[in-house]
């Protein structure tokens, strides 16, 4: 079983000021004084580019939402906004129909139960809502260093599952009574300064350690270097919250 509060202090999640065009679409649909929640935000670092993108400038409501009270403080210092904790699962404060646009990045496979996450999701968008998600797609053949605690090679220690395929995830969100507007499949793969701050990060314990690179503009070719993950896809997805006909 995987140590959690280790995990979450060490697990460093990092800043980036990218932001997908499709997320970018979906924010940028919202009207004046919308309502915007991370559900599983970790230390913030959606949250941050969309920030400083400019997307959140029209934004009511900005709400970041984590198991981890570590994460919740790191949140709340690096993109500005209140954080709830909270499963994913079951997120007490957050009302019926409140919800805007519902991000939910790199999570729904770290979860017990997937299709109570999309169904929890569904209860706090409002009628028309849009859901950002993604994950990933573990095809035949792929094949990562990391171990999870019962014996499998995963992307992450923490993974639960790992989607086989598109189609998998897709019907895993219309079961869910969400309509597919989006989907967009990418080859994965990380940027390979990450190791040597997760490295550093031991050492220093600088809380959103890239956010110095973002900063040093001469520096910021680091991130583009990358290497992809043989066989290992990403996946992003939109989908709506329906609006029920009486």
């Amino acid at each position: 079983m995987v140590d959690f509060e280790r995990y979450s202090r060490d697990a460093v999640h990092f800043f980036s000021l990218n932001v997908p065009p499709l997320l970018a679409s979906a924010v940028e649909a919202q009207p004046d004084g919308f309502t915007i929640v991370d559900l599983g935000c970790g230390d913030g670092n959606i949250i941050y580019a969309l920030q400083h993108g400019g997307f959140l400038d029209r934004a009511g409501q900005v709400i970041g939402v984590d198991l981890s009270p570590q994460r919740i403080e790191r949140f709340a210092a690096n993109a500005g906004y209140k954080g709830v904790v909270s499963g994913a699962e079951r997120v007490e404060q957050i009302a019926d129909c409140e919800i805007d646009v519902l991000l939910n990045t790199m999570v729904i496979e770290h979860v017990p139960d997937d299709t109570a996450l999309l169904l929890e999701i569904k209860r706090m968008l409002k009628p028309g809502g849009l859901l950002y998600v993604t994950t990933i797609i573990k095809l035949p053949g792929a094949w990562y260093f990391r171990r999870t605690p019962d014996g499998r090679w995963a992307l992450d220690p923490t993974h639960l599952r790992e989607y086989p395929s598109r189609e998998a995830i897709e019907q895993l969100i219309r079961e869910s009574g969400l309509e597919l507007l989006q989907v967009k499949v990418s080859p994965l793969s990380f940027p390979v300064i990450h190791p040597v701050l997760r490295v550093i990060n031991r050492i220093v314990k600088l809380p959103g350690i890239n956010k110095v690179f973002l900063r040093i503009g001469t520096l910021n070719w680091l991130e583009k270097i990358s290497l992809p993950i043989p066989r290992y896809r990403a996946i992003e997805v939109v989908a709506r919250k329906t609006i029920e006909k009486l």
